[in-house]
Formats: structure tokens, C-alpha cells, sequence
């Protein structure tokens, strides 16, 4: 059995970021601003499920002069995401496959939702999901990787992930699985190393 683990934002679906910090600035009629060091710090603990949603929001409206509920953030997130159409092929392909596969994504549970709102049933015929929220480690860590490879049971050559961050990549590669870094202008190599790797 061969592994095909995805992540999900920049691979599965896009997302547009710059687009969040406009809407941060229309909705608080704020200019515009840079997401700053503590924005980060923030962002990190509600994906390594740290920060409850509602606490975040909190601090999203102190920081940006909002006056959003949890509701708030969801729509704005449903906003966010687009499909990867070359991501989903992959993923067809696998699940049509009898390879076994998962996610494995930096995710908070609002992402999750949003998600599942755009493209109800986006998760269904996949073998199972890891994500960091419930993890409570993000990628680049390795312990992620390590967790992963407990949970499955297998050596990190039975498989084959695909990030669009080299330094999530490189993690990888350091406990054995084979990654490759999904970015545009991998797209065909990565396709055929795919191919390659389950011999389709």
C-alpha cells in the first residue's frame, strides 16, 4: 500500500491572502495594513488549535477595528478559496487509485467549514485527514511528519506528499517521505513523479 498525502491550501484549493487584508481594512474602514508579527502569532495558535475561534475573533477586532462574530469569519473565509483544478485532478486520480489517501494541512476548523460550504462533500472518499488543528503541531515541525507516520504505520518511502512551501517539503523529506513542492511551475513534474511513485 502507497500513501498520497495533500495538502490542502495552494494545492487542493487557493486561497487569495492579500484579499483578506483588503477586507480587513473595508470592514473596519482602516487603511490598509501589513499582517504584523503578532497577527501571525495569532493566526499559528488557532491552526495548532491553541486559540479558540471566538478568541480569535476577538482579537481580530481589536487588532483591526472589526466588530465580526465567528459567522463573520467564515463568510469571509468562503471568499477566500478557489479550486486547484491541476490539485483536484491529482486527487481524483488517487482516490480512483488504490492508493490510500489523506490530507495533511496547516488548518483551522473555520478553513475546514468554509470549505466544506463551497464544495459540500469535498472531503468524502478520502481514507482520513490530518489536520493541524487537531494535531496541534503545523507543518514545517517534524514531529508532524513523525505523528503522521505512527498513525499509519509505515516508513516515510511508502509516501508521497505534496506542499506548496519548500520549507514544509523539506521536513518531509528529512523523516523519509518523498515530497515534491507544488507550485505552478512544478505542476508537470510533479504530475509525472506521481504517476511514477503509484505506477498509474
Amino acid at each position: 500500500m502507497k500513501y498520497f498525502l495533500f495538502d490542502i491550501g495552494n494545492v487542493l484549493t487557493n486561497f487569495n491572502f492579500p484579499h483578506l487584508l483588503q477586507t480587513y481594512a473595508d470592514h473596519s474602514g482602516q487603511p490598509l495594513g501589513p499582517q504584523t508579527d503578532r497577527d501571525e502569532e495569532m493566526y499559528l495558535k488557532v491552526e495548532t488549535g491553541e486559540l479558540s475561534e471566538p478568541d480569535y475573533v476577538d482579537y481580530l477586532n481589536e487588532a483591526k477595528g472589526l466588530s465580526w462574530t465567528t459567522d463573520n469569519l467564515h463568510m469571509v473565509w468562503q471568499e477566500m478559496f478557489s479550486l486547484n483544478t491541476t490539485g483536484m485532478a491529482l486527487l481524483e486520480k488517487a482516490k480512483e487509485s488504490d492508493a490510500a489517501v489523506y490530507t495533511l494541512s496547516n488548518i483551522a476548523n473555520y478553513h475546514e467549514r468554509a470549505i466544506e460550504h463551497n464544495w459540500s462533500g469535498f472531503f468524502d472518499g478520502m481514507d482520513g485527514y490530518f489536520m493541524s488543528y487537531k494535531m496541534g503541531v503545523r507543518k514545517p515541525d517534524a514531529r508532524i511528519y513523525e505523528m503522521v507516520l505512527e498513525k499509519l504505520g509505515v516508513s516515510g518511502d511508502q509516501c508521497f506528499f505534496i506542499d506548496d512551501l519548500a520549507d514544509n517539503i523539506a521536513s518531509a523529506r528529512a523523516v523519509g517521505i518523498e515530497g515534491h513542492q507544488f507550485i505552478p511551475e512544478n505542476y508537470t513534474s510533479v504530475v509525472q513523479a506521481a504517476h511514477e511513485f503509484f505506477d498509474w
